[in-house]
């Protein structure tokens, strides 16, 4: 008995022993790894001597190259490192001085950065004080991380893009290139409201090839500061195969002449969800070759907590982008004079989930936007278009540069009219309008200029359908002759209900659609 008491007092004896080792220390080994994220975060304005100390333990870090020297357009003596640990992709540059050009995108490196230095040179972060000796060479060849991202997002987040391996899709390219003009030098891609130099070094082996006017751009992003000081967001190509998705350069004059497309009809509030199932009807009133005369529809939603610019008019007008705005680029496919097309989302479905299939339609641009940004802007968004309350529009616009100075070739706006988001008087910011059946360049009137929508008598409004949630496409009745280029009755609208077998027919015809005349 006395034995057994004995080895239950021993066994609480080593239990609260053990209990108090595991207050004073962890059992196991620090990593000698810290992830590119966490030494990024060490950095807070000033330069940082990095010990083992600082970096809890670790002496080195592990990523793959993203920078190609081969092309000839990357920084001197820098390579790009980049890192993808706990799911956080994070990048940095490494001076290695001429040594740099040792190392090619694709190569898995080990790097000892005990002792070397974290600062910001013109500002980008990088290491200083490496040598050859500091690297580790794992592998070549391996797969790079690219993300998709938008000015938006860039500016928004710079600490997770900056030296990291981004692309950026149909973005415009401005000033508008012109036939022959070069990637050479810096020039802007602009994404809504916000833009990012595209930088192309002289001796980049790509710099002499002609340069798009629109374009799915893939490069290693820099930060950098410019003459006066500011911070900007360079894109670097590695080579002429990050430039895809290339719609060469347009006549800036508009080669379709006045008034190519007209706006007949659309849905903003399909029967049940959504996203993916709002569409745009137009009518072309010439032939269209959508390769060879490339145009953009826009969309615009104007909440007060729309962003940018929320409770203010857009920025950058029909390109501010984010919340605000959304393009889709008609790069393919042809319209004959008279006929029907659709521009929208992906579904392609007449009124919303489990209701007729209408892909046979012509279908010249369709994107899946609850997931997918707009062609080079606009934020990804479970609807495009307000269902009530706020101001919604459809704008459609030759070529594929729409810029904060683009006017539309036409356009339809409706729902609210609050002015506040639409037009703002003192900043002289809102969105441009167009000559058409309801909005005029000059008040009719007075003669006094007014370009923007909701500015002087440009006041016209098509109400929101109702009741929400029913399912209705929005017809636009109208007359347009095709020879004069001229409304010769201005479209009215009329909401129609439509039913889950509804069908192409119901939204084509009928003395209630735009009908076009010669």
């Amino acid at each position: 008995m006395k034995t057994r008491i004995l080895y239950i007092i021993c066994c609480f004896a080593m239990l609260l022993i053990s209990a108090c080792k595991k207050h004073d220390f962890a059992d196991g080994t620090l990593s000698p790894i810290i992830a590119v994220s966490d030494l990024r975060a060490l950095y807070k304005g000033s330069d940082v001597p990095l010990t083992d100390k600082n970096m809890q333990g670790a002496t080195e870090i592990v990523g793959i190259v993203i920078s190609n020297p081969d092309s000839g357009n990357v920084p001197k003596d820098v390579v790009v490192l980049q890192n993808i640990r706990r799911s956080a992709t994070r990048g940095i540059n490494l001076a290695l001085g001429s040594s740099s050009t040792s190392y090619h995108s694709g190569d898995s490196l080990i790097v000892n950065v005990n002792g070397a230095v974290l600062k910001r040179v013109n500002g980008a972060l990088q290491i200083a004080g490496l040598t050859a000796g500091n690297i580790t060479k794992v592998s070549a060849n391996n797969a790079v991380t690219v993300r998709t991202a938008s000015s938006y997002t860039i500016k928004a987040n710079p600490d997770q893009y900056e030296s990291t391996l981004v692309k950026i899709t149909a973005a415009t390219v401005i000033p508008v290139p012109k036939f022959g003009d070069t990637y050479a030098g810096e020039k802007y891609l602009v994404n809504g409201a916000d833009s990012i130099v595209l930088h192309t070094e002289a001796t980049a082996s790509y710099a002499n090839n002609a340069i798009p006017a629109s374009a799915t751009f893939t490069g290693v992003l820099f930060q950098s500061l410019n003459a006066a000081g500011k911070t900007i967001f360079q894109v670097w190509p590695r080579s002429g195969a990050d430039v895809t998705d290339i719609v060469k350069p347009v006549d800036p004059d508009g080669s379709l002449g006045p008034n190519p497309v007209i706006v007949t009809g659309y849905v903003n509030d399909s029967k049940g969800a959504d996203g993916n199932y709002e569409y745009f009807q137009f009518r072309a009133t010439q032939n269209i070759d959508f390769s060879k005369t490339p145009m953009a529809v826009v969309t615009c939603t104007n909440a007060g907590t729309a962003a940018p610019n929320a409770g203010d008019a857009p920025g950058a007008g029909w390109a501010t982008g984010g919340g605000r705005t959304y393009k889709f680029n008609l790069t393919s496919g042809k319209v004959n004079q008279g006929d029907f097309f659709y521009v929208g989302g992906s579904n392609k479905k007449i009124d919303g989930p489990n209701t007729t299939d209408i892909s046979s339609a012509n279908w010249i641009r369709t994107i899946a936007y609850v997931t997918t940004d707009g062609d080079g802007f606009g934020s990804a968004s479970t609807g495009l278009l307000p269902n009530s309350g706020n101001a919604g529009g459809i704008a459609i616009f030759v070529g594929t540069n729409v810029t904060n100075t683009s006017v539309p070739v036409d356009f339809v706006l409706f729902g609210g009219t609050g002015v506040t988001t639409i037009y703002n008087a003192t900043t002289g910011k809102g969105y441009l309008a167009v000559d058409n059946d309801h909005y005029h360049l000059k008040d009719p009137t007075t003669g006094v200029d007014q370009p923007f929508i909701f500015q002087g008598s440009n006041s016209y409004v098509i109400p929101h359908s109702t009741p929400a949630d029913a399912g209705i496409f929005v017809k636009l009745g109208g007359t347009f002759n095709m020879t004069s280029k001229i409304w010769t009755k201005a479209r009215g609208y009329t909401f129609l209900t439509m039913s889950p077998t509804s069908a192409l027919t119901d939204i084509e015809t009928g003395t209630d659609v735009t009908s076009v005349t010669k």
